[in-house]
C-alpha cells in the first residue's frame, strides 16, 4: 500500500507542522485554496479595470431601456469569467435594483449573492447601499458552504465600487481593513487566516473607490498593520497605487 503523503499545509496547527494526510485530502485542499484565490482574483479583476470604460459604457446604457426585474435576474444568474458586462450595468435602475436586494436578502438565493453584491455596487440606485449592508451585516457562524464563502470574498470589492458613489460604504470597509474577525470558518480556512484575506481586500476596495478619505484609512491601516505581515503591506502598497489611478480617473471629483 502506498504511503500517505505528506502535505505541508500553510493552514495545519502550528508554524512549520508536518501533518500525513491522504492524497485525496491534500489534492482538496490545494483545490480549496486555488478556488479561494481565484475567486478573489476574479471579484478584484472585474471591478480594478480604469473608470473610463465603466463611464463609456454608462453613457452607451443611458440611452437604453432600463433593465427589468427579469433581465436582473438573469444577469446574476450567468456564468461570467471576465466579470459582469458593463453595458448591462450600466442599464440597472429601480426595478432591477430592487430586484436584486430583494434576491440578496433571502437566503435560499445565496447561488446568485456574489453577482448580486457586484451588481448592486455599480448600480446608482440608493437601494444598493441598505441592501450590501444588511448582506454585510447579517451573522454567520460555524462553517459556510461554498456560495456563500464566494459572495463574502466579493464583498470588499463590492463595497469598494459602491464606495466610489456612497461615502457610507468607507466606514465599512474601514472596519474590514483593520481586522473584524469572521465567527465562520471555510474548509481550512480558519478566522484568522479569514481575517487576513479580508484585511488585504479590504484594503484593496478602498483603493477601488477612489475617494481621497480612503488615502486617509489605507495610512491608518499601514500603522496599525504588523511589520512581520509582509503580505499586508504589499497590499497596501499595491492599494496605493490603485487608489492614485482611480482618482485620476475620476478626474479629481471625489
Amino acid at each position: 500500500m502506498q504511503a500517505p503523503l505528506r502535505f505541508d499545509s500553510p493552514l495545519a496547527s502550528g508554524p512549520g507542522s508536518r501533518r500525513p494526510v491522504s492524497r485525496w485530502s491534500a489534492m482538496r485542499r490545494v483545490r480549496s485554496l486555488l478556488l479561494a484565490a481565484f475567486a478573489a482574483f476574479a471579484a478584484f479583476a472585474m471591478l480594478a479595470a480604469p473608470r473610463a470604460s465603466a463611464q463609456g459604457a454608462g453613457a452607451q446604457g443611458a440611452g437604453a431601456a432600463p433593465m427589468t426585474a427579469a433581465e436582473a435576474d438573469a444577469l446574476v444568474r450567468a456564468v461570467y469569467y471576465e466579470g459582469l458586462p458593463a453595458d448591462a450595468l450600466a442599464r440597472i435602475g429601480p426595478e432591477a435594483a430592487a430586484h436584486l436586494a430583494s434576491l440578496l436578502g433571502d437566503p435560499n438565493e445565496a447561488a446568485v449573492h456574489a453577482n448580486a453584491l457586484l451588481a448592486l455596487a455599480a448600480s446608482d440606485d440608493a437601494v444598493a447601499f441598505v441592501a450590501i449592508r444588511d448582506w454585510a451585516a447579517a451573522p454567520r457562524t460555524g462553517e459556510l458552504d461554498r456560495a456563500a464563502f464566494r459572495a463574502w470574498q466579493v464583498l470588499p470589492y463590492a463595497l469598494g465600487e459602491l464606495a466610489a458613489r456612497d461615502p457610507r460604504a468607507l466606514a465599512l470597509l474601514r472596519a474590514k481593513a483593520l481586522g473584524e474577525r469572521p465567527a465562520f470558518a471555510f474548509g481550512r480556512f480558519d478566522a484568522a487566516r479569514l481575517e487576513r484575506m479580508q484585511q488585504r481586500a479590504a484594503v484593496h476596495g478602498l483603493a477601488l473607490s477612489g475617494r481621497p478619505a480612503a488615502s486617509a484609512v489605507l495610512d491608518e491601516v499601514e500603522r496599525a498593520a504588523p511589520s512581520a505581515d509582509a503580505a499586508l503591506r504589499d497590499a497596501i502598497a499595491e492599494a496605493r497605487a490603485l487608489h492614485a489611478q482611480r482618482a485620476s480617473a475620476a478626474g479629481g471629483a471625489r
